[in-house]
């Protein structure tokens, strides 16, 4: 395929050029069908680009008539951006979206171009903020805006309209961090001149948005005003240092206690650390200051109504008046897996002989609801201790559904609150975010007693469950129980290696 075909089959697939403003049409059911220049158009275009698509062969070009065929290729980009955009506003408009059974416009935008909602919601305000301006609106029919500059310059001259020409100058051609960095400079700008609107609009805007990506990761953004962002920090700050300090300091001793040559704990990275401390908070463990030797901020953290006691003598009120370097963060101890709400229900689905196994086979299911694809080793901490909906699947079909109430009552609870105080890894001592683990696990058939229970932190729970660590006990009173916290052999060293002996049957109750 010669280039220089190409300019003349790409031209003949492009419009004639679009008027700077908007064109007069027709408006009613039959707007489209009574004027033939636009629905011809679109089909002309639709199919000159299929076929162009159909007929190229990048192996045939050579590097700079392929960039530029690319750079064609992104200018038509934009052009479809710039009808997007202008056609949004009119179908969030004319209701045609509840129409087709969606709850807001973005949603039914979303399912026309196979996008998410957010993206969506995004085109559809920046066709809204064109009304007032001109000036966008024109270069944006010009295919000289892509779709990322195009939110960001509607965003600024929204709060800024005077400023629209300045954030346009340039924008065509610069690269889109000069452009971002423009549209926040015109922002800072007017909240300068203007602190409590910018307030207002920033407290408006605010948002959670959250979603699983394709290795199953739980992912979130947000955006909050600083005030608010300055008080969740100084909540987590704290919780995360103490997070930091006792898991180096249950790593060092932990490594004082393996034998040579075993792998090491790998030391966690301060932003885990955030990111522990964020659900340590979000999901209503304690967490108070108060006096101790190691404190290591001044920030007290905030009361919180359900959670915090004032009537408890380590209450932040207490301690108002006392110096930073007297005050430690509290997270609780183990106490609170007597007293704690009980867990979300959680739905699972899952194949049987794959829960049995301790993987998933070929063909096999193993899924959160409304989360995707977990590892069953993940359902399996789950059924140790919450409330478990799990549907038996085989080959797709439902087999058997069962509803697992908690596993461990509050006797047990007690009991282990009372053995253990702190997690039973030797050398660890943390007494907060505690979970209960079968020592032998349930799928490997051990029973829910106080002998094949401990307690252990959140850190050494998933060493445990999912990097092969192994716990086990070493006393034989529950004064003085005894425990064992150790990794895997090396590989090729493992007990029993070569042994004929069929391995154990995993009981199937």
């Amino acid at each position: 395929m010669a280039l220089a075909t190409l300019p003349s089959t790409l031209t003949d697939a492009l419009p004639p050029t679009v008027p700077s403003g908007p064109r007069a049409v027709s408006s009613g059911p039959q707007a489209v069908a009574d004027d033939p220049g636009l629905a011809a158009r679109m089909s002309s275009l639709a199919d000159g680009l299929g076929s162009l698509v159909a007929d190229l062969d990048p192996g045939l070009l050579v590097g700079s008539d392929a960039a530029s065929l690319y750079g064609a290729f992104c200018r038509l980009e934009r052009l479809v951006v710039a009808g997007k955009t202008l056609l949004a506003p009119r179908i969030a408009a004319s209701g045609h979206w509840e129409a087709e059974g969606h709850r807001s416009p973005a949603g039914l935008l979303a399912e026309l171009e196979g996008g998410s909602p957010g993206q969506a919601k995004r085109t559809l305000q920046a066709g809204q903020r064109l009304t007032q301006l001109p000036s966008t609106e024109e270069a944006l029919r010009n295919g000289t805006l892509s779709g990322a500059k195009l939110v960001e310059i509607t965003g600024a001259a929204a709060v800024e309209p005077d400023a629209e020409a300045t954030l346009l100058a340039g924008a065509g051609t610069d690269p889109l961090h000069v452009v971002k960095e423009h549209c926040q400079n015109v922002r800072a700008a007017s909240a300068t001149r203007d602190p409590l609107a910018a307030e207002r609009r920033i407290h408006a805007e605010r948002y959670f948005r959250s979603w699983t990506d394709r290795e199953g990761a739980f992912c979130f953004q947000g955006r909050d005003s600083a005030e608010r962002g300055a008080r969740l920090l100084a909540s987590l700050g704290p919780v995360a240092a103490r997070l930091g300090d006792d898991r180096r300091a249950a790593a060092r001793a932990a490594a004082a206690l393996l034998p040579k040559g075993a792998p090491r704990p790998v030391p966690e990275s301060e932003a885990a650390c955030q990111v522990d401390a964020l659900f340590l908070v979000v999901t209503g463990r304690r967490h108070r200051t108060a006096k101790g030797p190691s404190g290591r901020s001044g920030v007290r953290a905030p009361h919180h109504p359900g959670l915090d006691d004032p009537s408890d003598p380590a209450h932040p009120s207490d301690h108002a008046g006392s110096a930073p370097d007297e005050r430690a963060t509290v997270l609780g101890g183990a106490d609170d897996l007597i007293r704690a709400a009980p867990p979300a229900t959680v739905m699972v689905r899952v194949d049987l002989e794959a829960l049995r196994r301790g993987r998933v086979g070929p063909g096999e299911l193993c899924e959160l609801d409304g989360h995707g694809p977990v590892p069953v080793p993940v359902v399996a901490g789950l059924i140790d201790d919450a409330f478990v909906n799990l549907v038996f699947t085989e080959s797709g079909d439902i087999r058997a559904v069962s509803h697992l109430g908690r596993t461990i009552n509050s006797q047990l609870r007690t009991a282990l609150a009372f053995r253990d105080r702190c997690c039973v890894v030797p050398g660890c001592g943390v007494a907060y975010s505690l979970e209960i683990d079968h020592v032998v696990p349930m799928e490997q058939g051990g029973p829910t007693e106080i002998d094949n229970l401990a307690l252990l932190c959140r850190h050494h729970h998933r060493l445990k469950t999912y990097d092969g660590w192994e716990l086990a006990r070493t006393g034989r009173s529950d004064a003085d129980p005894g425990w064992r916290f150790t990794p895997l052999p090396p590989f090729g060293q493992e007990p029993g290696l070569g042994s004929q002996a069929p391995p154990e049957p995993i009981p199937r109750d």
